[in-house]
């Protein structure tokens, strides 16, 4: 499945700047062709606050399914 809006992410591996753990689930916000590929990813706490918005490469989280 390819990274679109909207499709909810697993992180593959921590982000401890973002305060982000690998496994953690997010929702891609927004997608970035140029420079180079990247997808802005959302992730929130279990009351759907944002507790972080992190540029991510495909290489870094799964799209869920």
């Amino acid at each position: 499945m390819s990274p679109e809006i909207n499709k909810v992410v697993r992180l593959l591996e921590d982000l401890p700047l973002e305060g982000v753990c690998s496994g953690s689930l997010g929702v891609i916000v927004a997608v970035f062709s140029e420079p180079k590929e990247a997808y802005e990813v959302e992730f929130c706490d279990e009351k759907g606050a944002i507790t972080a918005q992190v540029a991510l490469r495909s290489s870094q989280f799964e799209v869920m399914t």
